[in-house]
């Protein structure tokens, strides 16, 4: 973890110079596929077109070859390990005692979500967000119940990558990391930033370090098994799909961070 936060911050410095030889960050079509199809975006059919274009932001990607082999390895990851993996643990664990777990690892995120609320201003959020870890971290048994939701105590997560996008630093190139998957030189910078924020930063020992995020992985993907493979049966190039859902995604995320009245 704190090697990757190194490499990640290297990156956010050098990723100017990587688009020097596509300064445009233009697509290089896979084998068998023009330029003109693989350009296009995935776009949803039932929205309107004010959302639409809205919704793509302009995506650079001059490492596209690199990212579609990363891309490959974590798909080939995911079904020959990570899905495995999910149904076994599913087997063994209850949905309910998954779920609970979820909420913990959900609840140890409030460094994370506290420091970017402060940082973007948002002073009521972060008071609301102490107030949901006091709540779930003593009535709710360390964060395995949600109490605070049903007290109407509403949630404000907030991560790095989405603070520099508030203050209108630009996502930058994409990367598709092995084991992290889809980010871009602005996500992989708030990926450093928020890792330093957790607790398992600061414990040493290798398995603490990847144990526990590995562990936290596993848990995710148990309550999630076949949303991936829905997704890549409802696409024809399931990178492209995949890229264009994250930069949306996260373009929105900084969008309704800008939104009026969340301070």
């Amino acid at each position: 973890m704190k090697s990757l936060c190194l490499a990640a911050c290297l990156f956010v410095f050098l990723w100017p110079t990587l688009v020097v030889g596509n300064p445009a960050g233009q697509d290089s079509p896979p084998a068998g596929r023009s330029a003109d199809e693989n350009e296009k975006p995935f776009r949803d059919p039932f929205a309107s077109e004010s959302q639409q274009s809205k919704a793509q932001p302009k995506i650079k990607d001059p490492l596209q070859p690199m990212n579609r082999a990363f891309f490959h390895f974590n798909d080939k990851l995911y079904f020959w390990v990570v899905k495995p993996a999910g149904k076994g643990y599913s087997k063994v664990v209850p949905r309910p005692a998954r779920t609970c777990v979820g909420r913990l690892f959900g609840n140890v995120k409030y460094p994370v979500h506290l420091v970017n609320n402060l940082l973007q201003g948002k002073f009521k959020a972060a008071g609301l967000e102490t107030g949901r870890f006091v709540v779930n971290s003593t009535v709710g048994v360390g964060g395995l119940f949600d109490p605070a939701k049903r007290w109407k105590i509403e949630a404000h997560p907030a991560d790095f990558d989405q603070t520099l996008g508030f203050y209108g630093v630009g996502p930058g190139i994409y990367f598709d990391w092995p084991l992290f998957g889809p980010s871009t030189a602005r996500g992989t910078a708030g990926l450093a930033a928020d890792g330093m924020l957790s607790p398992w930063f600061y414990i040493d020992g290798v398995g603490v370090t990847l144990g526990v995020p590995a562990y936290r992985e596993l848990n995710s993907a148990s309550l999630h098994l076949g949303e991936y493979e829905s997704f890549k049966k409802a696409t024809l190039d399931p990178y492209v799909a995949m890229r264009s859902a994250y930069y949306e995604s996260r373009a929105d995320a900084v969008d309704k961070s800008k939104a009026k009245g969340n301070r």
